[in-house]
């Protein structure tokens, strides 16, 4: 038996460290690419997501270089998503490959434990020697997402202040390589002490007083950089901070009843969206809201081209919430037609008109006036965040 899992940004770190603490061997299907995209397109239906037309392409990478089990995540509620595993592996065998198995990961909640049942079924064991080897293996999962979720933020902080643009690109690579190579426990404990040392020794220009822009939108679209056309690295070298809480780990914590800050999320939202209606709604809708209290220069929504949930989102930010909270909001909606020309200029104008609204707001209070011009911007973030605030203000 040979594993594999479609792409989803850097997060293949945590779902290879999953299944081979369990004994069994993985492989990494290729970075998405164009010819990714095209076999996902030539075979799925027409009007079905975007990311069911990448995971396909994807998983058809990862059974020519020899996988023969494939993982899939699944969910419950009224996103399409939770038909993905089931629909793609009559596709996949439509296809030709009559010998793969799709493995639905159910993820409806976690605290089911029907993902137990989903590992045993993949180490093909059930003997209580395999209980301590599941235990590790979701351990060292859930720390290599934590992590992963670390570098996220320094990416979306340091990136803005880098003087040698490509830079933290290239740290980034290097850190998933050392994260990759760590699977010891005690390892693990100390490296978010390598994220800090190796973005503390990043040429970085402090006096820059960066606009500041919430990310959201669908986790898929949100974390692989290839279908949202790399947008967080177009922002951060349009010295623009960004800031993204979704991330694997997030989703996970999410999923044990343990996420606090999405729980206030919810809150905020629920006068808008009382209840679940699939994908990130409710949660984009809440990030919208809170990252217009904490005063950020604008936000960015990117989503599948026709996901329902996402359009609910952005229908209701566009009439109710953008009258009362007036944070400028920029949409992107990708699919297989989606070209960087177009991505590029509407950017630009994004970050024009930020930098316009901002130098506005500068005039107009004295308290920024004699702060030398800048903006002053209140606490926002995890310790964690602040930790690279810090480690900024420190440097040279």
């Amino acid at each position: 038996m040979i594993i594999s899992f479609p792409n989803m940004g850097p997060n293949w770190v945590a779902f290879k460290t999953l299944f081979t603490s369990l004994g069994l061997d993985v492989i990494i299907p290729d970075p998405t690419n164009r010819e990714a995209i095209k076999i996902g397109v030539k075979y799925s239906p027409e009007f079905v997501c975007f990311p069911f037309k990448a995971t396909i392409g994807d998983f058809v990478n990862a059974i020519e270089k020899g996988a023969d089990t494939l993982i899939m995540a699944i969910d419950c509620g009224p996103c399409r998503f939770g038909f993905y595993a089931s629909v793609q592996e009559r596709i996949l065998k439509d296809m030709g490959y009559k010998d793969i198995t799709v493995i639905p990961l159910d993820q409806a909640d976690l605290l089911d434990f029907k993902w137990v049942k989903t590992l045993q079924e993949v180490s093909g064991r059930k003997d209580l020697f395999m209980y301590t080897k599941f235990v590790k293996a979701v351990i060292f999962f859930i720390k290599k997402a934590k992590l992963l979720n670390d570098i996220q933020t320094a990416e979306g902080i340091f990136r803005a202040y880098e003087r040698n643009q490509g830079d933290t690109t290239d740290l980034i690579k290097n850190l998933l390589n050392k994260l990759d190579q760590t699977n010891t426990l005690p390892e693990l404990k100390k490296f978010k002490s390598v994220i800090k040392q190796d973005f503390s020794n990043l040429d970085t220009d402090k006096t820059r007083n960066p606009l500041r822009v919430g990310v959201s939108g669908e986790i898929h679209i949100s974390l692989e950089p290839y279908v949202n056309l790399d947008i967080r690295r177009k922002l951060g070298e349009m010295n623009i901070e960004v800031h993204q809480s979704l991330s694997l780990y997030d989703w996970v914590v999410h999923k044990f009843h343990l996420n606090y800050h999405r729980k206030w999320l919810e809150h905020l939202s629920r006068p808008y969206v009382p209840m679940d209606i699939g994908g990130e709604c409710q949660w984009v809708l809440g990030e919208y809201i809170d990252k217009a209290q904490a005063g950020f220069d604008g936000f960015v929504h990117q989503y599948p081209f026709l996901c329902m949930p996402e359009v609910t989102a952005r229908t209701i930010i566009t009439n109710k919430l953008k009258g009362i909270y007036d944070l400028p909001i920029i949409y992107f909606s990708f699919d297989e037609q989606s070209g960087l020309a177009g991505f590029r200029t509407r950017l630009e104008a994004f970050s024009d008109l930020m930098y316009g609204r901002r130098n506005k707001e500068i005039e107009n209070n004295a308290k920024f006036i004699a702060n030398g011009n800048k903006k002053i911007y209140p606490h926002y973030g995890d310790l964690f965040y602040n930790e690279c605030v810090q480690l900024i203000q420190n440097s040279v």
